[in-house]
């Protein structure tokens, strides 16, 4: 790993405080300063109305969001996090040209004004009548189901079912690397991860290594610390355990990681204002298996298939012996670890990625996601017979696209 350091629009000043005994919802330190103040929001706030504001209250939000943006975004490979300034000066000349700007005009200006090829960036606000303008506009996705997070469904040819990498749903994925252990020894299996939207990449890692053998090349990652990354991140874990779709069982987890997150501005803010990039890459991870698949296995994936799903795809496309089929996925793993953040002024929220990942193979494409191995039509009632056709009987040459991708310790251009 390296780090890399940036001139970032910080200032000194801020005291974070960990979570207290008993306090459910961990609160940043009311010692903030007016710098940083702005940065934190209750969770209720991303619920509020939003404000229609005067041209003078927007350019204000407009400073706000381009200093969140130069402190915090982690922008896509090959993307400045700011935009060049003569589109930004171009911006201030569109507000200043208007008396009042609605929040959906304010939101759109926005939009355009800092767009990327980034599934996450996104730009709305709360309200009876809530508004999400994403950056990078997500197909058409099927509701979420109420079944069980991971299932494995037994017979000739088992079926394991990931339908989340979602932290809230840490139990379960706990058992993933057990469960690898019982496709390992199949002669033929699918890995059904159609409609799992992401998560936890932990999760997602864990169950890979669990069924590999062998060198695979880790994901390439550059992560932002900064005040406000850690800020914002809080934001996103407090809003979600405030509106209680974190269940019980981790609930325990998410107040952990925001203290974490708390330690984490203290420790950046010690060592200077700066905005600092860890980079990842290079890495070679082992699979933990004793040895290869005992056969074949086909990765089921659609366009449901996102960030930590396609992060898994990433890696899963490497092991020999595996395949991936279906359609191609979603497109929204260019840019994660995501932070919320609510504009001062017209209330407006916006949500960016403070991690960037690659694709070690160079085969993502964030507008395109993964194209698979094998086309299958996801839609059908009998996709999963067809895929465990696949795995069972498909001929020599459906596999070779996935066995030229096999591991190896040299690292591509």
């Amino acid at each position: 790993m390296r780090a890399l350091l940036h001139g970032g629009l910080l200032a000194l000043g801020l005291t974070l405080a960990g979570c207290a005994a008993g306090e459910q919802v961990p609160r940043a330190s009311s010692g903030l300063s007016p710098t940083f103040s702005a940065l934190v929001a209750s969770p209720s706030d991303f619920d509020v109305e939003p404000r229609e504001v005067s041209a003078a209250l927007a350019e204000e939000d407009l400073d706000f969001v381009l200093r969140v943006f130069a402190d915090a975004y982690a922008a896509p490979e090959g993307h400045a996090p700011l935009p060049p300034v003569a589109q930004i000066d171009e911006a201030r000349r569109v507000i200043r040209s208007r008396a009042r700007l609605s929040p959906r005009e304010l939101a759109t200006l926005l939009r355009d004004l800092l767009r990327a090829d980034d599934g996450h960036l996104a730009f709305g606000h709360g309200g009876a009548r809530p508004l999400r303008l994403e950056a990078l506009p997500a197909p058409p996705s099927s509701p979420r189901s109420d079944a069980p997070p991971v299932e494995l469904v037994e017979g000739d040819v088992p079926v394991l079912v990931v339908r989340t990498f979602e932290t809230a749903a840490a139990a379960a994925l706990a058992t993933l690397p057990r469960l690898a252990e019982r496709l390992r020894e199949a002669r033929a299996f699918v890995v059904d991860l159609r409609g799992n939207r992401g998560g936890n990449y932990t999760f997602a890692e864990r169950f890979l290594l669990a069924l590999a053998h062998g060198p695979i090349r880790a994901l390439e990652t550059r992560e932002v610390q900064s005040v406000t990354a850690a800020l914002g991140r809080v934001n996103a874990a407090r809003k979600r355990l405030a509106r209680g779709d974190v269940p019980p069982a981790a609930r325990r987890m998410f107040l952990e990681h925001i203290t974490l997150l708390e330690r984490l501005a203290e420790d950046v803010l010690a060592r200077g204002p700066s905005r600092v990039e860890i980079v990842r890459e290079g890495e070679i991870l082992r699979g933990a298996a004793p040895r290869p698949l005992a056969g074949r296995g086909v990765v089921l994936v659609d366009r449901g298939c996102a960030s930590a799903c396609e992060m898994f795809v990433a890696l899963a496309r490497q092991v020999p012996g595996l395949l991936v089929a279906g359609e191609r996925t979603r497109g929204s793993m260019a840019v994660g670890e995501v932070a919320s953040f609510l504009l001062p002024r017209s209330r407006l929220t916006v949500t960016l990625g403070t991690r960037a990942v690659v694709d070690p193979l160079g085969d993502f494409d964030e507008t395109r996601g993964f194209v698979p191995d094998l086309e299958l039509d996801v839609t059908r009632p009998d996709a999963l017979v067809a895929a465990a056709r696949v795995a069972s009987s498909a001929p020599a040459s459906a596999w070779a696209a996935a066995r030229a991708r096999g591991p190896s310790l040299k690292k591509p251009r």
